[in-house]
């Protein structure tokens, strides 16, 4: 498999305790979870500027002109899978979310009443929790911010 080159099997079961996967019979597969770790990967890319590489076959390296805490091995430095975990965790909960949006119904008559709304919101509220950490873990920087002012030594005199 792709994936022993880089050290991202090591986040498997992180990522299965973050996305609720954890009974005797997993519903994701090791081989899904891998795929979907290195998409997290592909994705964090752009916040990471391009820190870590992956190749068509699915193999992570490190950008040579990045400065690391560590020398390889591991390719996936530690203090980055908390990143990896939650980026994955988003992209299996919103696929979730999406495939089972039309199954929030909410039914009653004389006798019963069903919902399944409160577990829909539930499931978007981990969603948007692990959101609001991950982009905790890449805060925003601003450059500069504008000034407004009078300009010395120009009037207006039309």
């Amino acid at each position: 498999m792709a994936f022993k080159r880089s050290n991202l099997e090591e986040l498997l079961p992180d990522l299965r305790v973050q996305i609720g996967d954890t009974d005797s019979t997993p519903t994701y597969s090791d081989e899904l979870l891998h795929a979907i770790l290195r998409s997290a990967v592909s994705a964090l890319m752009r916040r990471w500027s391009d820190k870590y590489y992956v190749d068509n076959e699915g193999v992570i390296y490190r950008n040579p002109n990045e400065t690391f805490d560590w020398s390889s091995p591991p390719v996936v430095q530690r203090k980055d899978w908390r990143a990896i975990t939650l980026q994955a965790s988003i992209m299996i909960k919103s696929g979730k979310k999406f495939s089972e949006s039309g199954n929030a119904v909410s039914w009653r008559d004389d006798e019963i009443s069903y919902s399944s709304i409160e577990a829909a919101k539930q499931r978007s509220s981990t969603l948007t929790d692990d959101i609001v950490e991950l982009d905790g873990l890449f805060p925003k920087t601003k450059l500069a911010r504008p000034l407004y002012g009078r300009l010395k030594g120009w009037q207006h005199g039309w």
